[in-house]
């Protein structure tokens, strides 16, 4: 009875381990592929304020994530708005 109860609790363990494991696994992988809809369409940015250069690499993070992440027409929204602000960047040191 004992060892039939031993048994039990490690593979009870084990099940535990693995599934808690795999859980984990999936929840980094949730954070990894989530876009940013703040940059995309300026939504959920309540506390987000950049200055123009942490701006600039946001969307450069972003974009590095390509397909996997955004839809083609997403890319190309992102890459505008990286392109006004690397410009608007260039008009402040200019002035």
């Amino acid at each position: 009875m004992k060892r039939i109860l031993g048994m039990l609790t490690i593979l009870a363990t084990t099940a535990l381990l693995s599934v808690a494991t795999v859980m984990g696994a999936e929840a980094t992988m949730g954070v990894i592929d989530q876009k940013d809809q703040c940059l995309l369409v300026a939504a959920n940015c309540a506390n987000s304020v950049d200055s123009i250069s942490q701006r600039i690499e946001r969307l450069n993070k972003e974009i590095a994530k390509g397909t996997d992440v955004y839809t083609t027409d997403e890319l190309q929204r992102l890459r505008d708005k990286l392109d006004d602000a690397v410009r608007t960047l260039d008009d402040l040191i200019r002035s």
